[in-house]
């Protein structure tokens, strides 16, 4: 009969838990490496949801008018291209908002809803296409009024994720 000692069982355990910090130490230094030379690193999964509550900033702060909440979703050197042209720097972001509000606040009567997020890790930090429908909500019952999608690019900041630059496209029946 063969007997197994104690020691061979501790030996057996002793190596596997250095071969787990081995395969840790060996991953950490893989991320920093690619941190350091711009390379991409994936998204946690509250990197997805931080970046997806973004979309909300800017639904809520536009339909609601509330220009502090939708300028909280952007960079402060982002930039909005549609096709108007661009709209560059929170100075313009915010002119934009003003011309558009025209003082007034409160409920606009439209609903941004968004959906079929495909976000992606960058060596800059992350893009998305974005899928959109913009709703009447003032008639009954309520109306699409637009349809289209959001090409963004995000970066991370102090402040957390931000819309670095969005390019808004219209769906159009033409």
């Amino acid at each position: 009969m063969v007997q197994k000692s104690n020691s061979g069982k501790a030996s057996i355990v002793a190596i596997l838990i250095l071969l787990g910090v081995v395969v840790t130490v060996v991953k950490n230094l893989e991320v920093a490496e690619a941190n350091h030379h711009g390379e991409m690193t994936a998204l946690t999964g509250q990197d997805y949801e931080e970046i997806k509550a973004l979309y909300s900033r800017y639904n809520q702060g536009s339909d609601f008018r509330d220009v502090e909440l939708f300028l909280s979703a952007f960079a402060d050197d982002a930039i909005m291209t549609r096709e108007g042209g661009n709209i560059v720097g929170m100075g313009e972001l915010r002119a934009d908002r003003d011309r558009r509000y025209q003082g007034q606040t409160g409920d606009v009567g439209r609903r941004h809803l968004n959906g079929s997020y495909l976000i992606e890790s960058t060596a800059e930090g992350a893009e998305a296409k974005t899928y959109y429908i913009l709703m009447d909500v003032t008639e009954r019952p309520p109306s699409i009024v637009g349809s289209g999608y959001y090409d963004d690019e995000f970066v991370k900041t102090d402040a957390g994720w931000k819309i670095k630059h969005r390019t808004l496209y219209r769906d159009t029946l033409d």
